[in-house]
């Protein structure tokens, strides 16, 4: 066995909030703490084994701009002895953390990582956009840079139609509602008192949607486009978090071994059609490890939009019955800097509900860039 094997062995998340609701008034640190806690009760680990926190945020201004990871460790009950950092790679910055910690300790530089990240879309935006930049703008229309425009662009070039965007988009929410009634996210979620009650379930569900239900709503980002409010992740507050510790940490400590995080991947693409990230990111990532589509128990890909997730999905040859199984970003939300970590969480307490197996993270990020996470559960 190696020993120096990255594992998680705690993986939890908050209910996703949606823009302007429950979480209009809690601050992000309340939305992380809580989560490193409850990552310590499980576990059992004494907060001063702990090496680092690595905590992505996309977003790293006004609230979010004093380096959350610090924040979370000095308000959390790992305190002042634990080092912190923040991680920007936009919607994949938790994932890109929890990479960090596998590498960290595969390396044998650490032992015991909090890796995780947060989102508070409603109340923290960038006071810049990428047209600020004039070696973006001298190469591209930054209009053509929006995500809504990156969207319409996949279906379009793709040819992804409304009317399976739209399906996509209502299987989404059948498939979370059905998990929440089952309980299958119990596990994962700690619930967040906001001071007005406590959150225990996804704020974005939406029961008894159907594509039919959905096929009136007008596009949201083009005149004569495919992309509506019911196709798309909702714009969300929440954060996720994990324990990546070596597997002779765990083995040495009594801690039940989760999953062991396998090879990972990031790459790079055309920002115009940013959504087809994981294209790119999972095949190399096969080029690595000689895995293929068939080899998958489970496969979540970041549901940013129908479009991109129906086409990454066409391309890569995943299976429905193992593809978000539980449903997605669309009905569950996407805080940009949480979602790398609430895949894998979710993705993790999946396979073991069914027994272990291979398993698949992997989402696109902003402005061209893929990334990808294997995790085995045995």
């Amino acid at each position: 066995m190696d020993d120096r094997q990255p594992v998680v062995v705690a993986g939890v998340r908050t209910p996703q909030g949606r823009e302007g609701g429950v979480y209009a008034d809690v601050k992000s640190e309340r939305l992380s703490v809580p989560l490193v806690n409850e990552l310590l009760a499980r576990t059992g680990i004494d907060p001063t084994d702990v090496d680092d926190v690595a905590w992505g945020c996309a977003k790293q201004v006004k609230e979010h701009s004093n380096n959350m990871g610090r924040i979370i460790a000095l308000c959390s009950e790992l305190g002042e002895g634990v080092p912190g950092r923040t991680i920007d790679r936009l919607c994949a910055s938790s994932a890109q953390a929890v990479m960090d910690a596998s590498n960290a300790v595969r390396a044998g530089q650490r032992d015991v990582v909090v890796a995780g990240g947060v989102e508070h879309m409603t109340r923290v935006e960038r006071d810049c956009g990428v047209d600020a930049y004039d070696g973006i703008a001298a190469q591209y229309d930054a209009r053509d840079l929006r995500m809504g425009q990156t969207a319409e662009e996949v279906a379009e070039r793709h040819d992804i139609s409304r009317e399976r965007q739209d399906a996509y988009g209502a299987r989404s929410q059948q498939r979370a509602c059905e998990a929440t009634e089952a309980g299958r996210f119990d596990e994962e979620v700690v619930p967040i008192d906001t001071g007005d009650g406590v959150i225990e379930e996804d704020e974005g569900l939406r029961p008894g949607t159907t594509a039919a239900k959905i096929a009136g709503l007008p596009p949201a980002f083009r005149e004569d486009g495919s992309v509506t409010a019911a196709n798309a992740a909702q714009v969300s507050d929440g954060a996720a978090a994990v324990m990546v510790t070596s597997r002779a940490y765990a083995e040495e400590h009594d801690l039940e071994v989760l999953a062991a995080v396998g090879a990972h991947e990031v790459v790079g693409v055309d920002p115009e059609v940013m959504g087809v990230g994981p294209v790119p990111a999972v095949r190399q990532l096969w080029e690595r490890t000689g895995h293929d589509a068939e080899d998958y128990d489970l496969v979540e890909l970041n549901e940013a939009f129908a479009s991109q997730t129906l086409y990454c999905q066409d391309e890569l040859g995943f299976d429905d019955e193992v593809f978000n199984v539980n449903g997605g970003a669309i009905a569950i939300g996407h805080p940009l800097g949480a979602s790398g970590a609430r895949l894998p969480v979710s993705l993790v307490h999946e396979l073991r509900r069914r027994g272990g197996g291979l398993g698949l993270s992997t989402m696109c990020v902003g402005y061209g860039q893929g990334a990808a996470i294997e995790f085995r559960v045995e």
